[in-house]
C-alpha cells in the first residue's frame, strides 16, 4: 500500500513536467537539431547587423536624415528590382503554360506534337 502512495506522489509531482524539464532536472538536456543550431547563428548574426547598423549611423559623417534617405533609397531600387524578377517570371510562366497548352491541343487533335 505504502508502494502505491509512492508511486501516485511521483506520478502527481511530475505531470506538469515534460521530458526538457525532467532532463533538466538530472542535469541533462536533448541535443539540439541541425535548424536550431543555424537559426541561433542566423539570430546572432541579425542582431550583429542590427548592432553595426547602429554604429555606423553613430558614427556616420552624414547626417542622420540623409543616411536614412539613403537606406530607403536602396531599399526601395532593391523592391523594385524584385517585382520587376517577379513581373518576368510571371510572364516566362504564362508563355510557357500557353505553349504547353497549345501542344497538348495538337496531340489532342493529330495524335503528335509540332516542333516550333
Amino acid at each position: 500500500m505504502k508502494f502505491a502512495k509512492v508511486i501516485n506522489a511521483v506520478s502527481s509531482a511530475t505531470d506538469h513536467l515534460d521530458t526538457d524539464s525532467l532532463l533538466s532536472r538530472v542535469g541533462l538536456a536533448r541535443r539540439k537539431s541541425t535548424f536550431e543550431h543555424v537559426m541561433t547563428i542566423v539570430g546572432i548574426f541579425g542582431a550583429g547587423m542590427v548592432v553595426g547598423a547602429g554604429v555606423s549611423m553613430l558614427a556616420s559623417p552624414v547626417a542622420p536624415a540623409d543616411a536614412r534617405r539613403k537606406i530607403g533609397e536602396g531599399v526601395r531600387s532593391v523592391k523594385n528590382e524584385i517585382n520587376q524578377g517577379v513581373r518576368h517570371a510571371r510572364q516566362e510562366l504564362s508563355e510557357r503554360t500557353h505553349h504547353a497548352a497549345r501542344a497538348l491541343d495538337d496531340v489532342a487533335r493529330n495524335g503528335a506534337i509540332k516542333t516550333t
